[in-house]
C-alpha cells in the first residue's frame, strides 16, 4: 500500500510527525514495502524509526537547533515558550506566551475565546508569536506533546571490520528532561539500568525489527545514569543505555552501513504506570 502523498498517511502518523518527518516516513515505508517478503508491520517500524530521527536542523548563533519545535523557556524568562523558525535564509528565535497564564485548551469555552480574540483561523505566519500561541490553543494535541523531548535509540558508530554497531539502545533523559519514546512512554534511568543488567544476564539476542531469527548479539552494555557518569568522570547530557551489537547477518550489516537501519529498539515486558 504505497502512500502517494503525506495526506494519505494514517492520522496517528500525521499527528505525531512534522511535515518533513512525514515525507521521510512515506518514502522509507514505500521503499521497504517494495522488498520481497516485507510485512507492513516491519515497514512501519522501520519508517517510524527513520522519520523520528529526521529532524530539520539549522544553525543559530553558531549552534545547531531544531526547527519548528516549541520548547519551554528557562524559569524567570519574560515568555513561556520559544521556537526556532526559518525566516527567509535566516533562522529566527520566536518567544511567546505569558509565563503566568495557564493554557486551558481542554476547556472548549476558554479555547474558543482565546482563538477568537487572537483571530487564530488567520494566523499563518510561522515567524510570529501569534501563530505559535494559537498552535498551543489547538485541540487534539497537548502542550506536553508539542514541547516534549524525544530521542530515539540511535546508532552513532560502526566498526566495519568487526561488524560492531555502537549507540544508544534507549535514552531516558536529555539535559534533565524526560525523553519519551515513540510510544509516548518513558523508562526511568534507574529502571533501564536494572533492565540492562537482566538482559545481559539472560538474553543478549539481537533481531531485525524484533522478528525472525537471531542476527547478532549485544556484546557490550553500559547503563548510564547521572550517578554512574559522575562516578566515572563522564560528561553526558543523556541518561540511558549504551550498547554495542555484533552483527552476524550479511544483509542486516549492509542495512546498518547504508543507514536503512539507523537506530536500536528494545523490546520486553513491563508494568505500565500512569504519571
Amino acid at each position: 500500500m504505497p502512500y502517494s502523498s503525506n495526506e494519505d498517511l494514517p492520522k496517528a502518523v500525521r499527528s505525531k510527525l512534522s511535515a518533513h518527518q512525514q515525507s521521510v516516513f512515506r518514502n522509507v515505508f514505500n521503499s521497504m514495502m517494495g522488498q520481497e517478503g516485507m510485512t507492513e508491520g516491519r515497514a512501519f517500524a522501520g519508517a517510524w524509526s527513520q522519520a523520528k530521527q529526521a529532524v530539520q536542523k539549522a544553525e543559530y548563533q553558531g549552534r545547531s537547533v531544531e526547527l519548528d519545535k516549541p520548547f519551554r523557556m528557562p524559569a524567570g524568562s519574560t515568555k513561556k515558550f520559544g521556537v526556532y523558525v526559518k525566516a527567509g535564509d535566516k533562522v529566527k528565535k520566536v518567544t511567546f506566551g505569558d509565563p503566568n497564564m495557564e493554557i486551558r485548551r481542554d476547556d472548549p469555552d476558554a479555547r474558543a475565546n482565546f482563538r477568537s480574540r487572537h483571530s487564530c483561523d488567520t494566523a499563518t505566519d510561522k515567524t510570529s508569536a501569534r501563530y505559535w500561541s494559537c498552535r498551543m490553543w489547538e485541540s487534539g494535541t497537548s502542550v506536553s506533546e508539542m514541547t516534549k523531548v524525544s530521542v530515539e535509540g540511535e546508532i552513532v558508530k560502526q566498526l566495519d571490520e568487526e561488524r560492531l554497531a555502537f549507540g544508544w539502545a534507549y535514552v531516558s533523559t536529555v539535559k534533565g528532561e524526560i525523553s519519551l519514546d515513540h510510544s509516548g512512554e518513558f523508562i526511568r534511568p534507574d529502571q533501564i539500568a536494572k533492565a540492562a543488567t537482566n538482559f545481559m544476564l539472560s538474553m543478549r539476542t539481537a533481531k531485525a525489527m524484533h522478528t525472525g531469527d537471531k542476527i547478532g548479539e549485544v556484546i557490550h552494555s553500559m547503563p548510564l545514569t547521572n550517578e554512574i557518569a559522575k562516578a566515572l568522570g563522564i560528561q553526558s547530557d543523556r541518561e540511558g543505555w549504551l550498547v554495542a551489537i555484533k552483527v552476524y547477518d550479511d544483509q542486516v550489516w549492509q542495512d546498518v552501513k547504508s543507514g536503512k537501519l539507523a537506530a536500536f529498539s528494545i523490546g520486553g515486558r513491563a508494568l505500565k504506570e500512569m504519571v
